[in-house]
């Protein structure tokens, strides 16, 4: 599995909240489009927002990447923010949901 790791700083948690109602709806109604099999978004305290995107390979990355500067390119012109972004290839991840525990 591998992930594009997107990190935006924003001034507060308010314009962080915006961002995420922005990729929320302008990434998860792209899910199949995009061939995205995970999507995680995470606000902090301080104006952090961190948004996890998990693809099954390569293609399907690079597919993300030609669109990716359109999705953003509007935020851009509405909130200043940071923007730190890099590919990963998946170590190790868990989900309660989906293990299987033995009583």
């Amino acid at each position: 599995m591998y992930g594009k790791v997107v990190n935006l700083k924003f001034a507060n948690m308010e314009e962080a909240k915006l961002a995420a109602s922005f990729f929320t709806e302008n990434i998860a109604s792209k899910i199949s489009i995009l061939k995205i099999i995970g999507f995680n978004v995470f606000i902090g305290k301080q104006g952090d927002l961190n948004l996890l995107v998990k693809f099954e390979d390569v293609s399907s990355i690079k597919l993300f990447e030609q669109k990716y500067p359109q999705i953003i390119e509007s935020l851009r012109k509405s909130l200043v923010f940071k923007e730190s972004v890099f590919v990963g290839v998946c170590a190790f991840t868990f989900e309660q949901e989906a293990a299987l525990t033995e009583k």
